[in-house]
């Protein structure tokens, strides 16, 4: 295996490991709260669809972060809505939102834009570009190793490097925080941190 081809693949593994990464922390932080969530799945389809329409309509790559992560936070809200404060099943919500996910942005592809649980094609101006690319340019020079670190690992956008960051933020936001405390308390026994007062 040549070093274009190695650069190659840990680009794409971090590309594509990135969405995990942010659901999964969300997912840790839902969880040690003491709600499942399932629909994590969902949610990603969702925020993905939302980002997409929204970059094509307003071609704009922040406003298609923040709509994206707004419809985020509302099916959250919804999800713990319907399970905290109405004790509905938490599996079966977060597998209804997986199920209306997979459906509406099916149906909402057709409607808007022709094309079933798709948007069209978004334009490079709105897509996220690598953060270094100079600095790529320049590595790739260097013999054996400057495939592997300028296109595996320089190559990608900010989320990339903001995924990887929040591992050990959220870590530390959980086990070193008097909010992670809580957080962990409020999901071990929701009753006895009412009856403390927190």
């Amino acid at each position: 295996m040549d070093e274009a081809m190695i650069g190659s693949l840990i680009a794409s593994t971090l590309r594509v490991s990135t969405p995990l990464i942010l659901c999964a922390l969300a997912g840790l932080l839902s969880e040690r709260s003491g709600v499942i969530d399932i629909g994590l799945e969902g949610k990603m389809l969702f925020a993905a669809f939302a980002a997409g329409a929204a970059g094509v309509a307003f071609g704009s790559t922040a406003i298609a972060l923040l709509i994206a992560m707004g419809v985020t936070v509302l099916l959250s809200w919804l999800h713990g809505f319907a399970c905290v404060s109405h004790r509905g099943d938490q599996v079966v919500s977060g597998v209804a939102i997986n199920i209306i996910a997979v459906g509406m942005t099916a149906v909402l592809g057709i409607a808007w834009f022709a094309q079933g649980g798709q948007t069209p094609p978004v334009s490079n101006e709105v897509r996220m570009q690598a953060l270094m690319p100079g600095l790529v340019e320049a590595v790739q020079g260097i013999p054996v190793l400057g495939q592997v670190i300028g296109q595996g690992l320089l190559s990608h956008n900010a989320l990339v490097y903001v995924a990887l960051l929040l591992v050990p933020a959220v870590w530390w936001l959980m086990f070193r925080t008097r909010f992670g405390l809580r957080l962990r308390a409020v999901g071990e026994n929701a009753h006895m941190v009412d009856a403390a007062g927190v």
